[in-house]
């Protein structure tokens, strides 16, 4: 079959959602398929949003048999056979302040815009599944359409192992606003214990990681607080996590289960993450596979005390975080079959 790969696109930005699709690829072609990968420019203003959804909804695909779409707008591309994997719609249209936009004629024409072009185009696919069970909520609040959970496995094939737990708290991935790095290191303010934090990721812009480090500085933590401004190798990664007392995640409202929370999992780690991160929910069950305080510094603070407190408690925790993510049953071999069939 052929098949063409239909995502958005930030230039020089790679996140999760990119990695995801270079596996996507890779799984596809083993086999059998011959892919194409389309990545459609969204833009930030209004005018560039407009001229996007415009492109992808008279975009004519030739010479394929199916399209799989990813993100908006290019699940918008008219073809007789779509399938969508829908890792989330434009939620600046659907949701409240401070992820949906601010009441503005300027903004709400682009609103009308968005909404009127999923309703025109997301009945139309053939199928439509959801890489978690909260975007398939978000789909069906937002558009009345059910889809199916097709959960998304790990973007790599990594040899997670457990080490005795050190005095450090690790927070993975992309530092950014949204994953609210921020929060976690205001939260070493107010730690009693001895545990340290150890910020790993590369910064979204120069300004973000300016930030942090101006926190850390002006609040006295750099003995406690350690920033690895950079993308960190697999090989540091699974090293960290597997010396780490736990993992501290904190995204607003997460698309998806969180490959942090994952990944913390499979090395036998509870998690920290807040009530009102989302997705990160599927694998973070308070009390028994890690900890879900409310989005406060003080709040924060206890959760990471409590793991420093009660290290037999924190260790179970890890273990039945890692029998919870075995149930996800993850495999890339599904995934072919259900986007195929």
């Amino acid at each position: 079959m052929k098949l063409l790969l239909a995502t958005n696109a930030a230039p020089f930005v790679r996140g999760g959602a990119e990695l995801m699709v270079d596996r996507l690829m890779r799984e596809l072609r083993d086999a059998g398929h011959e892919v194409d990968l389309l990545r459609i420019p969204l833009g930030n203003t209004p005018e560039e949003i407009v001229d996007s959804t415009i492109y992808a909804s008279l975009l004519q695909a030739v010479n394929v048999d199916r399209v799989i779409g990813l993100k908006y707008p290019a699940y918008l591309i008219p073809h007789e056979d779509v399938v969508i994997w829908l890792v989330h719609q434009f939620r600046q249209a659907y949701e409240p302040p401070p992820v949906g936009w601010p009441s503005d004629p300027q903004l709400d024409r682009v609103v009308d815009v968005v909404r009127t072009a999923d309703a025109n185009a997301l009945p139309r696919a053939k199928r439509i599944y959801a890489i978690s069970p909260m975007i398939a909520d978000r789909l069906e609040e937002n558009s009345g359409i059910r889809a199916g959970i097709l959960m998304t496995p790990p973007h790599s094939d990594t040899d997670y192992r457990t080490a005795p737990a050190e005095d450090f708290i690790v927070a993975l991935g992309r530092v950014s606003d949204g994953k609210r790095q921020r929060l976690a290191i205001e939260a070493m303010r107010h730690v009693r214990s001895d545990v340290r934090l150890v910020v790993a990721g590369a910064a979204e812009s120069p300004q973000v990681a300016a930030d942090l480090r101006n926190l850390i500085e002006t609040n006295s933590l750099g003995d406690r607080v350690e920033l690895i401004d950079r993308f960190i190798s697999d090989d540091e990664k699974v090293d960290l996590l597997s010396r780490c007392l736990g993992s501290v995640y904190l995204p607003m409202n997460e698309d998806s289960y969180g490959y942090v929370c994952y990944e913390a999992a499979m090395s036998r780690k509870p998690s920290v993450t807040c009530s009102d991160s989302g997705g990160t929910l599927t694998l973070v069950k308070d009390g028994r596979t890690g900890l879900v305080p409310s989005p406060h510094p003080q709040r924060i603070a206890s959760a990471f005390d409590k793991l420093a407190g009660d290290r037999d408690r924190a260790r179970e925790m890890g273990e039945n975080a890692y029998a919870l993510a075995l149930e996800l049953d993850l495999s890339w071999a599904q995934v072919v079959k259900e986007l195929t069939r």
